[in-house]
């Protein structure tokens, strides 16, 4: 789901992925959380997303994706 959340970020004419914050588990890091920002992203593959620095990040550890002050999605939440 996380995929298709930030793809639609990325193509819809109404999304804007330079607005969004990806949150995903990262372990080591403070409270095994890091945020990486939308434009950070280089492109999406089938498991992976894949950042420009060449870090690829499994979707399933994606928990949550924030658009300015807006939860988009969030790990586990429907709707």
């Amino acid at each position: 789901m996380a995929r298709k959340v930030i793809d639609l970020m990325i193509w819809h004419p109404k999304g804007d992925i330079r607005k969004c914050k990806i949150s995903y588990l990262h372990r080591g890091a403070h409270k095994n959380l890091k945020t990486i920002k939308g434009t950070d992203i280089k492109k999406l593959e089938k498991g992976f997303l894949i950042l420009k620095k060449g870090t690829a990040i499994p979707y399933h550890r994606i928990v949550k994706i924030e658009c300015g002050e807006k939860l988009i999605w969030k790990k586990g939440e429907k709707g």
